[in-house]
Parts: structure tokens; sequence; C-alpha cells
């Protein structure tokens, strides 16, 4: 062995030590993805702070349900740096309509990773609060199969394998009663590129409407983007497919098949995902798309205008108890309705519930706020 060669080796443990130290330098300024986890549940039911139930002309009684989607990019240094103001100017937004009684009755976040953004629901005022899935929760229902080799094509480079430095960043805000969450982070394997940084994965409760005969379902959930992961774009697809049978597993383990629903999720793009699964495969499933000026339609998953319309969309479903329809469509904070706030615009959407006045509404589970 010459000279040159043993410098060669003996620099390998030397460099395998600087990589080490810089990775547990990085490690050290990297964000606690626990600081910004926030969650309350309210122990009664406060009439004043919910929509009244109204009677329709053909006899029908019905609510109205305002429902504010916000991806509010409330990510951390060093992926992004000086979001404090405008997460500040959304939470003050959102609280000032709430004080003067046109704030969103359900209050539906993406993105909320630092406190600055969870705490736009606790600003709101919002009686129930409820996150997605904790850094460090895992998977209890079966993960999806993955193709053949996909795990191992896994990359560290690409911030696969390195472990969740952040939560789900998900958040369901309301005062309505919620009676039951259930939330549910994607498989080990079932993510790609830099997403899996996150402990992306799923969030469902079942809310009580007063008055009504049925439970509602509101569902959230941010599955695996497609370029921002800097992965390959069949890679990104393929998790996109495999966050979808695990989303659906996590409904079929909470929700009746044919119940009320209103989903939010990744619907800012017609996916891979979004082509299969529980929502593409149910006639009844829809999703509130614009129609003229500010009022909505509903439309089915593959109607093209509705995803290219809006950036991010809702779904929903009727029961044959509880009818859901969207009335009205807005999209504000989008540089024309109101200055940009985040890298995604709010949409806001009107939805109504009705039900037969002759049905028997299910008893109340929470007790009445004392006045």
């Amino acid at each position: 062995m010459d000279r040159a060669d043993r410098r060669v080796r003996r620099g390998f443990p030397i460099a395998a030590v600087a990589l080490l130290g810089l990775a547990a330098a990085g490690w050290a300024v990297l964000p606690d993805g626990r600081l910004a986890r926030v969650e309350r549940r309210a122990d009664c039911t406060d009439p004043a702070k919910l929509p009244p139930v109204e009677t329709l002309a053909d006899g029908r009684q019905a609510m109205r349900l305002r429902v504010l989607l916000w991806n509010v990019e409330g990510l951390p240094w060093p992926i992004r740096s000086g979001r404090e103001v405008k997460l500040a100017q959304i939470a003050d937004w959102i609280a000032a309509r709430r004080a003067a009684g046109r704030g969103p009755d359900i209050l539906i976040l993406h993105k909320a990773f630092v406190p600055e953004a969870s705490r736009i629901a606790v600003v709101g005022g919002f009686g129930s609060i409820v996150p997605g899935p904790a850094l460090d929760q895992r998977r209890r229902l079966p993960a999806a199969e993955a193709p053949i080799g996909y795990a191992d094509g896994a990359r560290w480079r690409k911030g696969e394998g390195l472990g969740k430095w952040l939560d789900g960043g998900l958040y369901i805000a309301t005062d309505l009663p919620v009676l039951a969450a259930q939330s549910e982070a994607f498989g080990a394997d079932s993510c790609a590129g830099y997403d899996c940084l996150s402990n992306k994965g799923g969030l469902v409760l079942r809310v009580a409407v007063p008055g009504a005969p049925e439970r509602l379902t509101i569902f959230n959930t941010h599955r695996n983007s497609r370029e921002p992961a800097k992965v390959g774009i069949a890679r990104a697809e393929a998790s996109h497919r495999l966050q979808t049978a695990e989303n659906d597993a996590l409904l079929a383990a909470t929700t009746p098949p044919r119940s009320a629903m209103i989903a939010a999720g990744d619907f800012n793009n017609y996916r891979a995902g979004d082509r299969i699964g529980r929502f593409a495969n149910d006639p009844a499933f829809r999703l509130a798309a614009k129609g003229a000026g500010m009022s909505a339609r509903a439309a089915p998953m593959t109607d093209q205008k509705a995803w290219t319309d809006a950036y991010d969309l809702l779904g929903f479903r009727s029961s044959s108890a509880l009818r859901v329809e969207p009335l009205a469509v807005a999209t504000l904070f989008d540089g024309k309705n109101g200055p940009r706030l985040s890298d995604h615009d709010a949409q806001y959407i009107v939805f109504r519930l009705s039900w037969r006045g002759d049905a028997a509404a299910l008893p109340a589970t929470t007790p009445r706020c004392p006045s």
C-alpha cells in the first residue's frame, strides 16, 4: 500500500466524524416540533356561539356553516423566516370576524407547524381545537402496501429516513360539540422526499349539529406534495396513492360509509390519489366548486374546471338524513381580495345543512354552558 492510499484511508474516519458533527450541529438548530401543538376540548355547548337553526320553505330544518380552509404556510426556520407578522395578521383577521359574528364556524388549517400558526385557532376563541398527528405519533392502523422496491429507493439526501422533525401541521377548530376525534399518521414508508420530515396524516372529527338527526364528519389531511418533495414525479405520486389508501382506512375505522361529511385535504391538484380511493369511487361525494360570482356548485371529482378555479378545495357528501349543500365560495387573501398572507389563498365556503322537520334530533351529549 503506498503512502497516498494510507492518507486516504486515514481520512475516512476524520470525514465521517466531521459529517456527524455537522449533522449534530444542524439538528441542534432545528425547530422543536412539539412547541406548536395546541389542543383543547369544550366540555359544554354555548348556543350563543352556534349558528341558528332556521325553517326552510319546504319545512326542513337547516343550519348554515361557514368553513374557512387555509394552508397558512406556518413553516419554521430555516425553511422559512419572517412569517410571524403575516401569521399574526391571519390570526387577528379571524378573531375580528369572529368577534363581529361573521367568522368561520369551522376552521381547517394546514402547515401550522410553528406556535405563531397554531395560535391562529387560539386567538379565534374556538371552544374545541383538535390537532392532527403529533410529532412522535406512529401509525396504529395497518400501513398501505408499497410497490416493490419503493422502500429501497429512499434517499436521506432528500429527507427520507431521517425521522420526523415536525408534527402533522393539521388543525380543526370549531364551537360545534366534538363527540369523537381520531388522527392517524401515515406509514413510515409511505412518504416521499422532504415531506418525510413532517409527520403528516389524517384527522377525523365527529361533531353534533344541534337539532339534527345525524352526526357530521369533518375530515382533514395533508398528503405528499409533488414537485416540492424534490424527488421524481413517479415516486411522489406513488406516495400520494399510498397515503390516499391510508386515509381511506382511517375513514373506514371512524365513519359510517354513507354518512354526511365535509372533507378538506390535498385538493390543490388533481393528483394520483385523487383518482382512486373512497372519494373518487363515491357517487355522492362532490367538490364545493366555484360558480358564478361567489355562488357555489357541486362538482364531481373529475370536474377539471373545479380543480383549475381554486388552488384549495373542500369536498362534501350528504346522507339520507342530513343534506349538505355548498351555497357560496370565496377566495380571500389572494392579492385581489386582501393581501397575500400565505403561499396558499384562503377558501371561505358557506354550507347549508338541512334535515326533515319531523326527524327526531339526536340527544345532546354535552351539557349546556352556564349563562
